[in-house]
């Protein structure tokens, strides 16, 4: 391939990115800030308002876990979490959409223990949707893109 048209490639690519780009900043349901909110909720161990965060009826789906239904389980969810060592978290939206009343979105997460030792990373997906006028997660799942260990395989 000559430089010439190596450069027009390139300058095809980079247009695609900036027009790509506004779809992210078009989401309605502001995925990004409800992600920002939750990881900061959830370092600053105020796992009630990262409950909060969820619709009533919401869900979460955690690896190698049953799913758990409505703010009590999510809460609970949440805290077990936190008993086993997922201290702090660091999530980063690489996709979100609207259309209407509901919104979806994923992207990935890395999980932190007390001392700041990497625990695990991963990707997720939300659905969310508005409720009275406000955005709530309505469901979403996570799941690890490190090998389960082999004490955990049967």
């Amino acid at each position: 391939m000559s430089l010439k048209k190596f450069a027009c490639f390139v300058f095809v690519l980079m247009l695609a990115a900036l027009v790509a780009a506004p779809a992210m900043a078009a989401d309605k349901s502001d995925l990004a800030g409800r992600a920002a909110t939750w990881e900061k909720e959830y370092n600053a161990d105020n796992l009630a308002a990262v409950a909060a965060l969820y619709s009533t009826d919401g869900c979460r789906m955690p690896p190698n876990a049953e799913a758990v239904h409505g703010t009590d389980g999510i809460l609970a969810q949440l805290k077990t979490g936190k008993e086993k060592g997922i201290d702090k978290v660091k999530i980063v939206v690489t996709m979100a959409e609207t259309n209407g009343d509901w919104g979806h979105g994923t992207g990935t997460y890395e999980i932190m223990g007390a001392d700041g030792s990497h625990v695990d990373h991963g990707k997720w997906m939300n659905f969310s949707k508005k409720v009275n006028g406000t955005w709530k997660i309505q469901c979403d799942i996570f799941n690890s893109d490190m090998p389960m260990p082999m004490s955990q395989m049967k």
